[in-house]
């Protein structure tokens, strides 16, 4: 969202009008998720895509006319995955596209999303209130806009929830169908315990998405060198946790492999909010893990945010490999696909 505001702002210097096209619902297998951007000057400038080049020439036109009327517009797209390679749609799927002017935008919104803002832009698509933008921080509720009234508590209600599931999603109050856009920086990715396999992860975690800290009481370990994209915390779990203070966007694979890390690192992750904690090791050594919590007094439905061993099990025999297999059960927590499964082992 601040990308696409800072192009419309740069077009708009030039003496350009912008209409953004933005993703809103989508069923099926189309390439796209929703939130997924397209802008399109008045002089043919774009910016963004909402599929893979499928609908976007029809996007365009009816930008064209969004910027002529100056009248938002819904636009439909969808055929079955089946006949889609026949009429030149490789992905199939339905989907929605939203089209608006974005002149003002920005001024409504007091200035857009500032740098760290946990939020959600809510856009009405259809029905009363056409157009409308309520700007809400997850904490703070509603910030800025022109949303209806009537329509900024129930939305601000559903708020929180879809923030912290990272969820953008089309939501229906009453006659109006508004389309709530998370907003929020990239989840974080806190790795306790550095080597081989942390040198590995961090990459590939970074390249999915994800923040990534390293952290290690061992100076001689916790070398930024080897972190290139990362950053690197020194010190023990009982300075590190207070100051990184995990959160529900925050996601947390222990690596250590050494119980002066792991033993008082795991109460304290447990007592925290974090999304996902995962925890290398073989099963056996998992069990006895759970355990030895369960005689600290850890009930049975915290003991279960645990995951072990971490990362998904496809048989991964080499760090670059469990690294992969981390990543992937990461991705599956994130957009809450992750089964029963998993075991990348040691």
């Amino acid at each position: 969202m601040r990308e696409a505001l800072e192009v419309c702002r740069r077009w708009e210097a030039e003496g350009k009008q912008v209409a953004a096209a933005t993703l809103v619902a989508v069923a099926g297998s189309a390439p796209r998720r929703e939130g997924a951007r397209l802008l399109v000057s008045s002089a043919g400038d774009t910016w963004g895509s909402v599929s893979n080049g499928c609908v976007e020439g029809d996007v365009a036109a009816h930008a064209a006319q969004v910027l002529r009327t100056g009248r938002p517009r819904l636009a439909a797209y969808g055929i079955a995955d089946e006949q889609a390679f026949e009429v030149g749609l490789s992905c199939g799927g339905e989907i929605e596209v939203f089209i608006e002017c974005w002149a003002g935008l920005e001024d409504r919104l007091a200035g857009g999303p500032r740098e760290g803002f946990v939020g959600a832009l809510a856009t009405v698509v259809a029905g009363p209130g056409e157009g409308g933008h309520g700007l809400f921080n997850r904490e703070r509720g509603l910030v800025a806009g022109d949303l209806p009234a009537s329509l900024a508590t129930t939305v601000g209600a559903d708020i929180a929830a879809l923030v912290d599931a990272e969820h953008s999603r089309m939501r229906e109050y009453g006659e109006s169908r508004v389309f709530v856009e998370t907003l929020a920086p990239a989840p974080r990715l806190l790795v306790f315990g550095a080597g081989h396999s942390a040198e590995a992860l961090a990459p590939v975690a970074a390249s999915a998405g994800f923040r990534v800290t390293v952290c290690d009481p061992r100076a001689a370990l916790a070398l930024p060198e080897r972190y290139p994209g990362a950053e690197v915390r020194v010190g023990w779990p009982d300075r590190l946790i207070p100051e990184l203070a995990p959160d529900r966007r925050t996601y947390i694979a222990v690596l250590a492999h050494d119980p002066r890390i792991e033993v008082p690192l795991l109460p304290l992750l447990l007592a925290s909010p974090a999304r996902f904690i995962g925890v290398l090791g073989s099963r056996r050594t998992h069990a006895a893990r759970l355990e030895r919590l369960a005689t600290e007094g850890w009930p049975a439905e915290q003991l279960a945010r645990l995951h072990g061993p971490i990362g998904l099990d496809i048989g991964a025999a080499n760090p670059e490999e469990v690294a992969v297999a981390i990543v992937a059960q990461l991705v599956a927590a994130r957009r809450d696909r992750l089964g029963a499964g998993g075991g990348a082992g040691e």
